[in-house]
């Protein structure tokens, strides 16, 4: 497939009127480097992620890998999403990169916009976006609602691979009426629902791999710009924010009867919950796109 997508790239580009050419991950960089340096033209590298990581159950693996030993050094324009990826590249390739955190723009609670149906009665844990994968804790905070009084509830926004895995979760442990699944909605929908929930959950095991380890997904804004503290495991970019802005906590371990715990111990103690929740506007303030944009300009500005 990647061959076949990559063919057709190379003659598209080769045909394209473009001043620029934006490669947004590995799995484009090679027609976008072919092409930039036939036709002369400036190339920007988006590595969105760690990107050999991310395919590490794969056979095609060294593929990548050494597509990108070879390209990486070569780049004369690279950015990334976080410090620690950069790190890594940097020490790896020795080529000066940017970070450009994928941020929103900032949230703005729409008063006209169709009310949504939530328990009043209900605090309400959620965990939103495209991402319900592997390792990233969805069948632990699904085990947790065993251990959580009946006025929590758990609901999920979005897709992913496990997804049909987690509903059969739920139904073997008869968890059907504390757990809700809701298909991928529209933003403003979407973080209509965020904003009335008590914590946003980020379980990413970063002991698995350096996908996760690296880790600071597009839910964990959007829980900031919603105004609801974070509870997360310690991927570093993500343990970072909270510990600067003060925004949430972290689960010690994957037991589901320790996160309960610990879920139960934000919910009684009132002032610590009510002082991150405060501290989530001055994240959501610096936080945004409307200031991040400027550091992508800056760096549009002076491509080499």
């Amino acid at each position: 497939m990647y061959l076949v997508f990559n063919a057709q790239l190379f003659f598209y580009l080769l045909f394209a009127k473009v001043d620029i050419l934006w490669a947004n991950d590995l799995d484009v960089l090679l027609p976008n480097f072919l092409i930039s340096s036939g036709k002369n033209l400036k190339l920007v590298y988006d590595s969105h992620e760690y990107f050999t990581e991310s395919v590490y159950k794969t056979s095609s693996r060294k593929v990548w890998q050494k597509l990108e030993n070879y390209l990486f050094p070569r780049m004369k324009n690279v950015i990334t999403v976080n410090d620690s990826i950069k790190n890594v590249y940097e020490k790896k390739y020795h080529v000066s990169i940017a970070v450009i955190r994928n941020v929103p723009y900032r949230y703005i609670k729409n008063e006209t916009a169709k009310k949504i149906d939530l328990p009043a009665d209900k605090k309400i844990l959620i965990i939103q976006g495209m991402g319900l994968n592997e390792n990233r804790g969805a069948e632990e905070a699904i085990q947790t609602m065993q251990f959580l009084p009946d006025d929590f509830m758990l609901y999920f926004i979005g897709s992913g691979t496990v997804l049909a895995k987690l509903k059969t979760i739920v139904f073997d442990l008869k968890l059907e009426s504390k757990i809700r699944f809701l298909d991928p909605l529209p933003y403003e929908q979407m973080m209509e629902y965020t904003s009335r929930s008590f914590l946003g959950l980020i379980f990413e095991k970063i002991d698995v791999s350096d996908e996760h380890l690296f880790s600071l997904p597009n839910k964990f804004f959007d829980y900031l710009h919603a105004g609801i503290p974070v509870l997360s495991s310690k991927a570093p970019e993500i343990k970072r924010i909270i510990d600067q802005y003060q925004v949430g906590d972290f689960i010690e371990s994957f037991a589901p009867k320790e996160i309960a715990e610990k879920i139960i111990g934000i919910a009684k103690d009132h002032l610590t919950y009510e002082m991150w929740k405060h501290n989530t506007i001055k994240a959501s303030a610096e936080l945004n796109w409307e200031n991040e944009e400027a550091v992508l300009i800056k760096f549009m500005e002076h491509l080499k």
